[in-house]
């Protein structure tokens, strides 16, 4: 695809390569997130290929900024977060979590603002206890606190943390014009299916099945709700912030239906939109 490599002239080898390896990173970590944690009934790497596939529709040729660098740091933290489901040590693990969000805020700073999104989720998987919430809070005032002890030491400019908002708005250009009806006859569908077999999905689940996808449904919804607010600020949606959630959310619409073709032909659909966005403006 065109936006891996983004333009070869401007960047170079060094940000193609770059690219490459973070979506593969995130397509992988996004499986094993979906499989370890037990968001979906059946184990299946359908994520795998639906990652990159939102990524690209949602990232143009060359713009991959400082939102899309950080988005694996944020997948792992809710990885670590989720995990205290399954039986791990609930205190080591929010600290990771809070941690790799500080990390994450360093490349863009609304990222910060995803500890509301830990917090909801111990909420709903286990009893009250203050530790637990402000664990996650130390662990990325540690970061800022690291990185400005760095920043001293190594007579760095003062940063500018609300830049990374600017700059990778910058990044995203208007919609092509044939996007609107694109959107109506496949994207709008899929994700309608999606929405309902998630919630068929929910309805029929365990408690700790139940506990999860609420956890996920928060992290989904704060980060529409980060976008919006970054619209407000920069001008532009960032689409990446939400690309990851609507990956995970179609993967309901594609596992245990009768009609597998239907599924398969939109995600054929979705696929070439996402190569002539690419390559359309070549």
């Amino acid at each position: 695809m065109r936006w891996l490599a983004g333009s070869f002239k401007a960047a170079g080898w060094t940000y193609c390569l770059a690219v490459m390896l973070w979506v593969a990173v995130m397509a992988v970590q996004v499986a094993f997130l979906l499989n370890e944690t037990e968001l979906v009934d059946r184990r299946n790497h359908l994520s795998g290929l639906l990652v990159p596939l939102a990524l690209a529709l949602s990232v143009p040729a060359g713009g991959a900024g400082a939102a899309f660098f950080g988005l694996p740091l944020v997948i792992w933290s809710m990885h670590r977060t989720w995990s205290i489901s399954t039986g791990h040590k609930a205190l080591g693990a929010l600290f990771d979590a809070g941690l790799l969000l500080g990390a994450a805020a360093q490349f863009y700073m609304p990222y910060a603002f995803l500890l509301v999104v830990v917090w909801a989720s111990v909420s709903v998987i286990r009893p009250f206890q203050w530790r637990e919430y402000i664990v996650p809070f130390v662990g990325v005032v540690l970061v800022f606190y690291l990185a400005w002890g760095v920043q001293r030491l190594a007579d760095i400019p003062d940063q500018a943390p609300l830049r990374t908002i600017i700059r990778s708005s910058m990044g995203f250009t208007g919609a092509p014009a044939h996007f609107g009806w694109i959107v109506s006859l496949v994207l709008v569908p899929l994700l309608v299916v999606a929405s309902l077999r998630f919630a068929e999905h929910y309805g029929r689940g365990v408690v700790r099945e139940q506990n999860i996808r609420s956890a996920f449904i928060a992290f989904g919804l704060t980060m529409a709700l980060l976008g919006v607010l970054v619209q407000l600020i920069g001008g532009r949606f960032p689409v990446v912030l939400v690309a990851v959630p609507l990956a995970v959310l179609t993967t309901f619409a594609l596992i245990g239906t009768r009609r597998a073709w239907l599924g398969e032909l939109a995600v054929a659909c979705l696929l070439l939109f996402a190569i002539w966005l690419q390559y359309g403006g070549a």
